[in-house]
């Protein structure tokens, strides 16, 4: 029986869910599931979940927030809590920086996220704990790290969706590459009848702004 683990950056995710599928509303329990099954479909083998690890970071917020600002972080400090008491889910933080140009317009910018996951990345493959990594992530800094846990034995899904899939060079490196496509998101909608708690907590990920 063969272990994966799914790596996940939440911003991305996020901007799918909002410009893809009309701000659809997932059970990230049952995405996990979903990802798992098809990677052994793919691979002919039976896959158990090792963990889900969540990438993320806190909006921005001055540091004497306004009360917008300090709704937005606590909303997010919230999702995040609510996630870690999923099955084998781990959140994992970096940080928001603020950045304002010459006509004085405000860029926001996650910092220390794609760090955290390469560092994730060789640790499982370079101590045997997984031979499958599903990744949900878009960028190409990620084909190094890439070729050097392929050359482990781990055997590695990308997962993309839509018109704002992965780059090009990561496609092209990963083995095996997953379709989010609307019939799989319409596998992992959370069910109307979530209880009310629950029905928050899968709304959030959806509102998704480091501003």
């Amino acid at each position: 029986m063969s272990k994966a683990a799914i790596l996940i950056d939440g911003a991305y995710l996020e901007m799918l869910l909002i410009k893809e599928y009309d701000r659809a509303q997932v059970d990230y329990h049952k995405l996990a599931r979903e990802l798992v099954l098809e990677a052994g479909r793919q691979t002919g083998r039976h896959l158990t979940l090792l963990r889900t690890l969540y990438y993320h970071a806190l909006p921005w917020a001055a540091p004497d927030p306004s009360e917008e600002e300090l709704e937005r972080v606590q909303k997010k400090q919230g999702f995040f809590h609510r996630l870690e008491f999923l099955p084998r889910f781990e959140v994992k933080l970096g940080r928001t920086l603020r950045y304002v140009d010459e006509e004085g317009y405000a860029d926001y910018e996650q910092q220390g996220v794609d760090v955290l996951m390469v560092a994730d990345m060789v640790s499982l493959a370079a101590r045997g704990m997984i031979e499958h990594l599903i990744l949900l992530a878009p960028h190409s800094s990620f084909v190094p790290v890439i070729r050097q846990i392929k050359d482990m034995g781990v055997i590695v899904h990308l997962v993309h969706a839509g018109n704002m899939t992965s780059s090009v060079d990561l496609r092209r490196e990963c083995d095996e590459r997953i379709d989010m496509d609307p019939e799989f998101i319409d596998e992992v909608r959370r069910s109307h009848n979530t209880r009310r708690t629950d029905a928050g907590f899968n709304r959030e990920p959806n509102e998704f702004s480091n501003q």
